[in-house]
């Protein structure tokens, strides 16, 4: 646009910003200048003007080439993302995203097959480019990435200028360092009901887990709520939420940060909020088996539901959890846990919560569970409740 442009005088306010769109103003302005016989600020504006279009231009052409690489270079980027290769004992071999190793068992994404799960016994080597953390039976933690090994059953570990030989079956853990959130969660969820005619017995049982991993760090959450409906007592509830914060020391050891919740009526408590902190170590970790103790220091509130009296208390842990799986078809899970809770400022004072928990798959992904759970308090905070609950519960479930 022109402004404040005076032949007489002149004086010339210009373009205050040139855009080569506008390529027949620009035209119009310059034969103006010629009209007036003004050469001197013709060739000066001129000059200026195509210097414009031409950086312009440049851009332009930038734009176009770097986008048309970018278009070019994408289908090479997304095949490089998965051409980790699994080769198999059998001598086939898998192409596709190497996903994470856990419980012996592989999780490997593929175009053609989608996602597989395969067996660390039917391995013979693999290979990956990308950047992972491994962790061993023994507890020694490599940041590498995986190369092929002559030996069947065997990787080598790539870190920084060296080359380890681990066998696959030592191997408890392998985690992709730069995977997705939601490729690192597992979980599961139990429902399950039952009813009693002769006893007019109604319980409706409903749980949750889910576990979430990196290289560093793993955190679980679980919950559990049991309701039960009789015509002759008033309903009864027993639920529970505890959520655990952990990171992955060397030599098999981790420690940290746990939250819990309960409520329990049959033992008369509205509700008791713990937290502390813990330190662990691993017994027993392999691809079969784990067997762990954690030690830890907590604070207990609870509140009464007669009286509502609200304490607050200091707590000990001692705790001990044995895992067992078995991954080939049929699939079986069996978790046993007890633990400890002695009282520093109740004298005499203890707790002691067992459970077992054993599934067992019917097809892909739904399993039945069998679960009992005990739980003792030695002085509860009143003299005539109950001091143990327990129970069995069967339910069906689904993990992902």
């Amino acid at each position: 646009m022109l402004t404040r442009f005076d032949t007489n005088k002149q004086n010339f306010s210009l373009i205050p910003r040139i855009y080569p769109e506008r390529h027949y103003i620009y035209q119009r302005f310059l034969r103006h200048l010629r009209e007036k016989h003004l050469e001197g600020l013709y060739l000066a504006h001129k000059r200026i003007i195509d210097l414009k279009i031409k950086l312009v231009n440049q851009t332009l052409l930038k734009i176009f080439l770097l986008t048309l690489f970018g278009v070019l270079l994408l289908p090479a980027i997304l095949f490089a993302q998965k051409n980790d290769t699994v080769y198999l004992s059998n001598g086939d071999r898998i192409t596709g995203e190497l996903k994470k190793y856990e419980y012996g068992l592989l999780t490997f994404k593929t175009d053609a097959m989608n996602t597989v799960i395969i067996e660390y016994d039917l391995i013979q080597t693999m290979y990956s480019s990308k950047y992972f953390m491994v962790r061993t039976s023994s507890g020694m933690l490599y940041f590498g990435s995986i190369a092929k090994a002559d030996f069947p059953g065997s990787i080598n570990l790539v870190i920084t200028n060296d080359s380890i030989f681990k066998p696959i079956v030592d191997i408890v853990q392998i985690t992709s360092i730069k995977n997705k959130i939601w490729s690192r969660i597992d979980g599961a969820i139990d429902l399950g009901s039952s009813y009693t005619k002769a006893s007019d017995v109604l319980q409706f049982n409903l749980s949750g887990n889910a576990s979430y991993r990196t290289a560093r760090y793993f955190s679980d959450l679980n919950m559990n709520s049991i309701i039960t409906s009789q015509s002759t007592k008033n309903t009864s509830r027993k639920n529970d939420a505890e959520l655990g914060i952990n990171r992955i020391l060397q030599r098999r050891w981790f420690a940290g940060l746990q939250a819990k919740g309960q409520q329990n009526t049959e033992l008369n408590l509205e509700y008791r909020i713990q937290t502390g902190l813990g330190l662990g170590y691993d017994m027993v970790h392999n691809n079969r088996n784990r067997l762990f103790s954690t030690a830890g220091i907590f604070v207990n509130n609870e509140k009464t539901i007669d009286t509502e009296k609200r304490t607050t208390n200091i707590e000990g842990l001692v705790a001990v959890s044995y895992k067992w799986f078995k991954y080939q078809s049929p699939k079986i899970d069996v978790v046993s846990s007890a633990s400890l809770y002695p009282s520093f400022t109740v004298a005499g004072r203890y707790r002691f919560e067992y459970e077992l928990k054993a599934k067992f798959e019917i097809i892909t992904d739904l399993y039945l569970s069998l679960s009992l759970y005990d739980n003792y308090d030695s002085k509860p905070s009143e003299t005539d409740p109950a001091k143990n609950d327990w129970g069995v519960i069967t339910s069906i479930g689904y993990s992902f």
